[in-house]
């Protein structure tokens, strides 16, 4: 295997994990930063190999959040289109972002929630009739959950249209932005972190049919194999939203062959070395609702309440999967024109 020269960007999470996984292959990097602008000067022509884990800096619904990746990674995608990188360069103009996920999956084909941009008064009058009450409202942008509505009434509904449109002045809107305000977790990062959370809306949002569900799935492809997979089941009888974050419980198990197809078929249609890619189940039907170049992940066995069978059967042995740097520097290294 001829040397590979790769720059490893300074992250919050996963640095030390890929430090680690990159010298296991005797391959040294070089560190650098998106926290000051001498990256902007240094000469990636010889450069193989670009490795940053986004992490959200702001909350995620933060359009501030995109900063690194939509604005930096997507230059140095353009100026140098030889660089192998992770996140996928393909998938940067969909990160974290719901409403461009969703104009793709829909012009693509994919089996989606019935859904409708909040582009205007008349969509929104157009949500409520098609969809019905109560429907889910999605911010554009949010990750783990954040930013998702259960809504009720068309009052409520046009409350966050407004909203999103950045009028506050309604009964709602002020209601809104003081429960926003009012959050134990809003003064817990402004007093610890120095920092606001962002309590505003981004347009258009999504609202869609609520489809109700038992579990959801959550599948990695890589290289067009399945790496990884699970389900999300609630924790408890009231909980509406499965997100693992939020409570719910993993489930490493079984999956049948349809949602697996359709995992490798967008990462084939994206043009996607990997995505994260998660799914509802409703009434014998897998809907996608939203995809990434990047994903939070557990080792094998980390949760004790977690639940691992052994008719787990992704393309890869489930201990194996869950070593995900080891599989990403593998995979990268293979693009370059290294060694598996």
């Amino acid at each position: 295997m001829r040397d590979m020269k790769v720059a490893l960007f300074d992250s919050s999470r996963r640095l030390t994990e890929f430090q680690r996984v990159l010298t296991q292959h005797g391959v040294s990097s070089t560190l650098m930063t998106f926290g000051n602008s001498k990256w902007v000067t240094h000469d990636f022509a010889d450069t193989d190999i670009l490795i940053y884990y986004p992490s959200f800096e702001y909350s995620s619904n933060y359009p501030l959040a995109l900063h690194t990746v939509k604005d930096n990674l997507v230059f140095l995608h353009e100026r140098y289109p030889h660089l192998v990188m992770y996140p996928d360069s393909s998938l940067i103009p969909y990160y974290n972002d719901k409403y461009r996920q969703y104009l793709f999956l829909r012009k693509a084909g994919f089996l989606v929630p019935e859904t409708v941009a909040l582009v205007s008064p008349d969509e929104v009058s157009s949500a409520a009739h098609d969809l019905g009450f109560p429907l889910v409202v999605k911010n554009r942008f949010g990750a783990g959950g954040g930013y998702v509505f259960l809504v009720k009434t068309l009052k409520e509904l046009e409350g966050l249209y407004r909203a999103s449109t950045l009028d506050y002045m309604t009964g709602w809107g002020l209601g809104y932005l003081a429960r926003q305000l009012g959050q134990r977790e809003f003064w817990y990062h402004l007093i610890k972190e120095k920092r606001s959370l962002y309590p505003l809306l981004s347009f258009p949002l999504l609202a869609q049919r609520y489809l109700s569900h038992e579990k959801d799935l959550k599948i990695v492809v890589g290289d067009g194999r399945t790496v990884e997979m699970h389900w999300r089941r609630p924790a408890r009888a009231d909980m509406w939203k499965v997100n693992i974050d939020g409570g719910a419980v993993g489930v490493w198990g079984y999956v049948p062959p349809e949602p697996l197809a359709v995992a490798k078929d967008l990462a084939k249609q994206l043009d996607a070395r990997w995505i994260n890619c998660d799914m509802l189940f409703h009434d014998g039907q897998f809907y996608l609702t939203e995809y990434s170049p990047v994903w939070h992940h557990y080792k094998f066995k980390e949760h004790d309440d977690f639940v691992y069978e052994e008719a787990y059967n992704a393309d890869l042995p489930l201990q194996e999967g869950l070593d995900l740097e080891e599989l990403i520097v593998r995979s990268l290294l293979k693009a370059a024109g290294g060694a598996e």
